[in-house]
């Protein structure tokens, strides 16, 4: 693969695991926001709501690991390639683009999820 391709996945590589981080403290920080408004002042009735943020929550860390699982895969075809040169070029292109796309569906997302989360605190527990 030609240096300069390298040099841009490397590029994005990096970018991805500090995304996936962010995600990861993000959705901790709601979570423990959801923590302590059950152990304050808490309308019993919006339990089904928040069941389903918590939900939410958890598919959200589901996505990011399934993310972070391809990312491990893209590295160990890498190592591959030294030894097989250009056979893997279509796998890791093809692996690229859907860490891609997956990256940026698992970001709106997760948009969605805190805004929906903090407007049913701000309308419901605050």
């Amino acid at each position: 693969m030609p240096e300069l391709k390298l040099k841009q996945i490397e590029y994005e590589y990096n970018t991805w695991k500090r995304t996936l981080e962010y995600l990861i403290d993000e959705n901790i920080h709601l979570k423990n926001r959801l923590s302590e408004i059950l152990k304050n002042r808490f309308d019993k009735y919006l339990l089904e709501e928040v069941d389903d943020f918590q939900n939410r929550f958890i598919q959200e860390d589901q996505l990011v690991s399934l993310i972070r699982h391809d990312i491990v895969e893209l590295n160990k075809l890498f190592d591959r390639e030294i030894f097989e040169k250009e056979k893997l070029k279509p796998e890791i292109d093809k692996k690229i683009r859907k860490i891609r796309h997956n990256l940026m569906a698992a970001e709106r997302q997760f948009g969605e999820l805190k805004l929906d989360f903090n407007n049913f605190l701000s309308e419901n527990i605050l």
